[in-house]
C-alpha cells in the first residue's frame, strides 16, 4: 500500500462510494466527472459513452460548446493516424490504469493543433477510459486545462489509485441482466461448442461485432470468423439472427 502522506485516501474511498450509488453507467460517469474537481484541477471536460462496438452513442460536456465535440467526432477523430482518436483500441490493464496526458505546446503543429486545439485555448489534456466486463472501453473521459498549470504528480498518483476503483464499479453496470439470464440458462454441454466458441457466442449475444470480438479476445479477424462459422455449423443455423433465436428464444 502506498504510504504517501499527500494522498487523500479518505476522499478517494468516499468519492468511489458516493459515485457507486448511481443506478446506471451514464449517471455514474457524470457523477464521477462532477466530483473529480475535488481531486484534480481542470477547466473543461467531456465524456463519450460508447456502445459495444466503440461507436459514440452519447456524450456529456462540461464548459465545452457542443460544436467543438461535433467537429472532433465528425473530422478530427479520424485523422493523423488516429493519434487523437477514440477509435484506437485502449486495452484494459487491470494492474495499472492508462492515463494519457498531452502537453499541447509540445505537440507538432499539424492540422489538428491550429484548427482544434489552439482555438479552444487548450494547454493540457488528460484522458482515461472505464471498461465493461469484456475489457472493452465503454466510457471515455477527457479533462482539459486552459491555463499553464500542469497536472501535478500528486493528482496523477491520486487518479491512478482512484480509477481502478471506479472501473470495478463501472463494470457492475454491464451485466446486461436480460441477455445474461438467457445465456446463463443455456446448457452449453449439449452444444458441443469449445470454450473459445462459447466466449465468442457470449459476445455475439451481447451485440458485439466480429471485429470487436477479435480485439476483445486478442485473436485475428480470420480466426474469429472461423469460430463463428463453426458455431453456425454446430448450432445448425445460417446467420446471427437464427443463432440468437436458437440460443435465447
Amino acid at each position: 500500500m502506498n504510504t504517501n502522506p499527500n494522498i487523500p485516501w479518505q476522499k478517494i474511498y468516499d468519492f468511489a462510494i458516493s459515485c457507486g450509488n448511481e443506478s446506471d453507467p451514464k449517471s455514474f460517469s457524470i457523477s464521477v466527472m462532477n466530483n473529480l474537481k475535488e481531486l484534480c484541477n481542470f477547466d473543461q471536460s467531456l465524456i463519450y459513452f460508447l456502445d459495444g462496438n466503440r461507436r459514440v452513442q452519447n456524450q456529456y460536456l462540461m464548459n465545452i460548446d457542443k460544436h467543438w465535440s461535433t467537429m472532433y467526432l465528425e473530422y478530427y477523430s479520424k485523422i493523423e493516424n488516429a493519434r487523437y482518436s477514440i477509435s484506437k483500441n485502449p486495452r484494459e490493464n487491470p494492474n495499472k490504469p492508462t492515463i494519457n496526458v498531452i502537453e499541447w505546446e509540445k505537440e507538432a503543429s499539424t492540422e489538428f493543433v491550429p484548427d482544434y486545439v489552439r482555438p479552444r485555448g487548450l494547454k493540457y489534456s488528460l484522458g482515461f477510459c472505464l471498461y465493461d466486463l469484456n475489457g472493452m472501453p465503454r466510457t471515455v473521459f477527457a479533462l482539459d486545462k486552459t491555463n499553464d498549470e500542469k497536472f501535478t504528480d500528486n493528482e496523477l498518483l491520486t487518479l491512478s489509485l482512484l480509477i481502478p476503483l471506479l472501473n470495478n464499479l463501472h463494470k457492475n453496470y454491464f451485466h446486461q441482466q436480460t441477455v445474461q439470464k438467457g445465456i446463463d440458462q443455456i446448457s452449453w454441454d449439449t452444444t458441443e461448442l469449445t470454450e473459445r466458441e462459447i466466449e465468442v457466442v457470449n459476445l455475439l449475444c451481447q451485440g458485439v461485432s466480429p471485429t470487436m470480438i477479435s480485439k476483445s479476445l486478442h485473436i485475428s479477424q480470420s480466426t474469429t470468423h472461423k469460430h463463428i462459422s463453426h458455431i453456425y455449423q454446430k448450432m445448425h443455423v445460417s446467420n446471427l439472427q437464427e443463432l440468437l433465436v436458437r440460443l435465447l428464444g
